[in-house]
C-alpha cells in the first residue's frame, strides 16, 4: 500500500509537471483556421483542385514543423462553384459561421470581386492567389483595401511579355477571350502592349466558361489573315482551340495568356502536334528550381506533389495555393496573432520569397511575380524568356 501510494504521487508530480512545461498543451492548441475559396464544381473545377491541392501541401509542410506561433494551420476549404454569387456566399459562411481571420481565394476576377466588399465589410483580409483584373486592386473599387494580390494583373502580363512581340513576328492578332473580367481585362491591356510593339487586333471573340466549340470564332480569324492567336482561357478550353485551330488549317503563331496553361498541359490536353509551337505566359517553372524565388521550397513542393500522385498537368497551377498559404503564414507569424487587422497590418510589410518570387506588396496590394514565357519544342517544355520579379519591381519604381 505505501509503495503503491509513493507511485502515485509519483505520477502525479510528473503529470503536474509536464502541464506546467505546457509540453502536452502544444498539441491540444487550438487550430488557426484560414478560409479557402475555389472552384471546385463547374467549368473550371480542374483549376481549382489543383489550386487546393497546392495549398495542402504547404499547411501539411508548415504543420509537420510545428505549425504557426505554436499551433496548427487548418484549412476551411469552400466551393464557389465557379460563380460569382456563390463566391460571396462562401465568403459569408467563412466569416460569419467559421469566424476565419483571413481568406484566399476565388481563383477567377469576377468571382474575387464579388466577394472583396463583404469581406472589407467585416475587416477580413484576402490574399488573391490567381485573379488577374486590374479592377481588384484599383483603390476605387469596392472592397480593395482589404486585398493582398500574389499574382500578377494582366497589365503585369503584358509588360512582361510585350517586348518579345517585335521579335516573334506577331502583327496581325486576332484574340479569343473568356467573357469575364479577367478575359475582356486581358484584352484591353494586351491590346495596348502589341500596339506600343509594332502589332495590332485585328478581332476580338469572346466565348463563355462552359463553351466547346470555337470553329466559328476560329474561321472568322481565318478570314481576316490574322498572323497570330492570342488566347486567355483556361488550360483545357486553350488546348481544345489548339485543336480545332489545326483541323481548320489555321497556321498561325500562339499566346496563351494568364498562366493557367503551360505546355506539359497543354500537350497532355491538345497533343503534340496541336501544341506544337504554342507559347505561353507562366510564373512558375517546376523544372528549375531556380527560377523560383525559393528553389529549396519549389524542390519540396515538386517532391510533395509527385508523392501524391497529384496529375502533374495541375503542377503549376497548384503552386498559386501554395505560394498563398505561405504568404498567409508569414503574416500571421509577423502579427504575432491570428486576428484580422494584425494579419492585415503584417501582409502590408511582408517580404517573403516564394514559388511566385519575390511576394511584397505595393500601396495597393499588388505583387510583382516572375513572368515566364514558354513555348511547345518538339512536344516538350522550353523556356523563352523571363522577366523576374525584382525587375518588374524596379520598373515599378522608375514609373
Amino acid at each position: 500500500m505505501k509503495i503503491s501510494r509513493v507511485i502515485t504521487l509519483a505520477v502525479l508530480a510528473a503529470f503536474a509537471g509536464v502541464l506546467a512545461t505546457g509540453a502536452p498543451q502544444a498539441q491540444t492548441k487550438e487550430p488557426i483556421k484560414i478560409g479557402l475559396i475555389q472552384p471546385l464544381s463547374g467549368p473550371i473545377a480542374a483549376a481549382g483542385s489543383y489550386i487546393t491541392n497546392g495549398a495542402k501541401i504547404a499547411v501539411e509542410r508548415i504543420n509537420a514543423k510545428g505549425g504557426v506561433l505554436g499551433r496548427p494551420l487548418e484549412l476551411i476549404i469552400e466551393d464557389n462553384k465557379s460563380d460569382p454569387a456563390e463566391t460571396r456566399n462562401a465568403a459569408e459562411k467563412l466569416i460569419v459561421r467559421d469566424k476565419v481571420p483571413v481568406i484566399i481565394g476565388a481563383w477567377g476576377s469576377s468571382m474575387t470581386l464579388a466577394m472583396m466588399p463583404l469581406a472589407a465589410q467585416h475587416g477580413i483580409p484576402l490574399v488573391v492567389e490567381t485573379s488577374s483584373s486590374s479592377k481588384i486592386t484599383d483603390p476605387k473599387t469596392p472592397g480593395q483595401k482589404v486585398v493582398s494580390r500574389i499574382s500578377p494583373t494582366s497589365e503585369l502580363e503584358a509588360v512582361g511579355a510585350g517586348a518579345l512581340i517585335p521579335s516573334l513576328g506577331m502583327k496581325k492578332i486576332g484574340y479569343l477571350a473568356v467573357n469575364t473580367d479577367w478575359g475582356r481585362g486581358a484584352v484591353a491591356a494586351f491590346g495596348e502592349a502589341f500596339k506600343k510593339n509594332g502589332a495590332t487586333v485585328e478581332a476580338v471573340e469572346y466565348v463563355g466558361q462552359a463553351d466547346t466549340d470555337f470553329y466559328a470564332q476560329l474561321t472568322k480569324f481565318k478570314a481576316a489573315g490574322v498572323d497570330s492567336v492570342v488566347i486567355t482561357d483556361d488550360a483545357p478550353k486553350a488546348a481544345k482551340m489548339l485543336q480545332q485551330m489545326k483541323e481548320l488549317g489555321l497556321n498561325v503563331k500562339v499566346l496563351v495568356t494568364g498562366g493557367s496553361a503551360w505546355p506539359d498541359s497543354i500537350v497532355q490536353l491538345a497533343g503534340a502536334k496541336a501544341a506544337e509551337g504554342a507559347m505561353f505566359i507562366n510564373f512558375y517553372n517546376p523544372y528549375d528550381p531556380a527560377m523560383a524565388g525559393d528553389a529549396e521550397a519549389s524542390k519540396a513542393y515538386v517532391e510533395d506533389w509527385k508523392k501524391k500522385g497529384l496529375p502533374w498537368i495541375g503542377v503549376v497551377e497548384g503552386m498559386r495555393g501554395f505560394d498563398a498559404v505561405y504568404v498567409v503564414a508569414k503574416a500571421i507569424e509577423m502579427a504575432k496573432e491570428p486576428t484580422a487587422p494584425k494579419i492585415m497590418t503584417a501582409l502590408k510589410t511582408l517580404e517573403s520569397r516564394g514559388l511566385y518570387g519575390l511576394n511584397k506588396f505595393d500601396q495597393n496590394g499588388q505583387s510583382y511575380c516572375n513572368i515566364i514565357v514558354t513555348q511547345v519544342k518538339d512536344g516538350k517544355y522550353s523556356v523563352v524568356a523571363i522577366t523576374p520579379s525584382s525587375k518588374l519591381w524596379e520598373m515599378s519604381a522608375a514609373k
